[in-house]
């Protein structure tokens, strides 16, 4: 059993942190409680409400981990390319790629759903980051767009890749056919920029 004193508070944090992502990729998120990531790292679940309020700010810290492990696996994928296009497509390739990877962690992302007084500014900033560098990668595709319609065209395409990386880690995508994830990822982005392109 851990004892107070034996690690400082940041080593607690992040052994805990790794304890529930390893718990959570092994058994989901209704096996994710405090007390099981406590016994994880042979401490009482008393000793983890010293460093973390309660299971709501657990979870955000371990969204936060995911989102930076995210936009990791975009950027190596953006590095490969330089053309707009293939960019945009490398983005959505990378999304699709990280959701199958992490399923439950991804869709905890969007699905843990806190008090909004209780999202801290730094995760906020990692949303609102991920939508800038669509957002930018759009606007080199598509530099005629203002600052409104990029918004919503980021917002329009990130939904749908979104969608299909929903259907494909839930096993449900093929009810509508045999055509991979990939694929229609790379098929929605496509097409979205010629109608961007048409209607320019």
């Amino acid at each position: 059993m851990g004892k107070r004193g034996e690690h400082s508070r940041e080593e607690i944090i992040a052994m805990a942190l790794d304890a529930a992502v390893a718990l959570l990729e092994e058994a989901g998120p209704e096996r994710l409680t405090t007390r099981a990531v406590a016994s994880r790292i042979g401490y009482t679940a008393g000793s983890l409400y010293v460093v973390f309020r309660d299971r709501d700010d657990l979870v955000l810290q371990i969204n936060a981990r995911t989102l930076d492990e995210l936009r990791a696996c975009l950027d190596a994928e953006l590095a490969a390319y330089s053309d707009p296009e293939q960019r945009l497509t490398a983005l959505g390739r990378g999304y699709l790629a990280f959701a199958q990877r992490h399923p439950a962690r991804w869709r905890m992302v969007f699905e843990h759903d806190p008090p909004r007084e209780a999202v801290p500014a730094e995760l906020q900033h990692q949303i609102d980051d991920f939508f800038q560098l669509l957002r930018a990668e759009l606007c080199d595709r598509a530099p005629w767009l203002d600052e409104v319609a990029s918004r919503r065209a980021a917002q329009c395409l990130w939904s749908g890749v979104h969608g299909i990386a929903m259907l494909t880690i839930t096993h449900k995508l093929d009810a509508g056919g045999e055509i991979s994830g990939q694929a229609l990822s790379a098929d929605l982005i496509d097409h979205y920029l010629l109608g961007l392109a048409a209607r320019r």
